[in-house]
């Protein structure tokens, strides 16, 4: 049977009333609430969203702030934490920034008058200062986590991928098959991630004394147009790469659509280590060699530190949570001799 109100009283030896009125969200003794707020969780009542907004004084509701709605890898993530936040009886408010820092600023100050409980962002290499205006919600506590990337000069909780160790890995297994000239694919330069991809890949080189190439390095925007074209603008200069490393779910597809409109043959002609692993991925023959990241894991703990920090649990802040990823060997990678 469901607990009731006269099931807290009698627990407690608290009135009715008083039970009643707490529950909507009046202010009572400071000993009253702690005996109903013990009562209430020893005796597993469920408040509906509207009496618990009343009685803590929250929206129920976590603002989460995306660059572009339709990427795999941030859905994946934001699908993990709605159902982890669900448990909380939290829901989630999704905007898209465009990457337009701009239209960012507008969205920040939307949600101040929207009474959010907490903000997770995920920044995409942005460009362009919203400090101030994120300070705006940790001054008022509310929590503000950044994932997959950082903001410039904001000190907040984040929480990543090792994307140095990534890089470095795929590198590392690339040139063990023997190959040397890689072409790397490598975010945006205004990305903590697509900087520390980079100095994987070339901290992978020095460690095996092969020279580097910069020319064999393309700066795009993490999209599948972007990576499909600087993928074309490598072919098309002569003397391809043996091997090609997209450093992005969305780039690893726009190179993989242009191998098939050129009818390159993997890996007998081009050689592709894949970044993230989702439903398309499983679909593509042979299968990819990859680095898969855990979205899922990321999606649970951005939940978890949420509700610490709403919760009042503040004394580790800023915590910088760097989970590690893991190498899908699959038959995208051949071996070669050394050209």
């Amino acid at each position: 049977m469901s607990v009731t109100l006269r099931d807290i009283a009698e627990r407690t030896g608290v009135s009715l009333g008083t039970v009643s009125r707490f529950i909507n969200g009046e202010t009572v003794r400071k000993n009253t609430r702690e005996k109903l707020e013990k009562a209430i969780d020893d005796l597993g009542y469920e408040e509906n969203i509207v009496t618990r907004a009343r009685r803590t004084g929250q929206s129920m509701t976590i603002a989460v702030i995306v660059s572009e709605i339709n990427v795999e890898f941030f859905m994946s993530i934001i699908e993990a934490m709605d159902d982890a936040l669900r448990d909380h009886q939290y829901s989630i408010l999704l905007c898209n920034f465009h990457r337009d820092p701009n239209l960012l600023k507008q969205r920040l100050s939307e949600l101040r008058h929207r009474s959010i409980d907490g903000l997770v962002l995920f920044p995409s290499g942005l460009e362009g200062d919203v400090v101030s205006e994120l300070k705006e919600f940790l001054n008022e506590r509310k929590p503000v986590i950044v994932i997959d990337d950082k903001v410039h000069g904001l000190d907040t909780d984040s929480i990543t991928s090792d994307n140095y160790h990534a890089a470095f890995s795929a590198t590392e297994y690339l040139i063990n098959h023997g190959h040397r000239r890689i072409a790397f694919l490598a975010g945006r330069k205004s990305s903590y991630v697509g900087m520390d991809r980079y100095r994987g890949c070339r901290d992978a080189f020095d460690t095996y004394d092969i020279p580097w190439d910069e020319s064999m390095v393309r700066w795009a925007d993490f999209s599948a147009k972007k990576g499909s074209a600087c993928f074309n603008e490598l072919i098309a200069a002569g003397n391809p790469p043996t091997a090609i490393f997209p450093m992005s779910y969305d780039m690893t597809m726009g190179v993989l659509l242009s191998i098939v409109n050129m009818q390159i043959t993997i890996p007998d002609e081009l050689s592709i280590f894949g970044f993230d692993n989702f439903a398309v991925s499983e679909a593509i023959s042979p299968g990819l060699t990859l680095i898969e990241q855990p979205t899922e894991r990321i999606g649970r703990l951005a939940a978890e530190l949420l509700i610490e920090r709403i919760q009042g649990r503040w004394k580790d802040f800023p915590r910088e949570t760097v989970l590690k990823t893991k190498m899908v060997i699959k038959k995208s990678v051949a071996a070669i001799q050394e050209r």
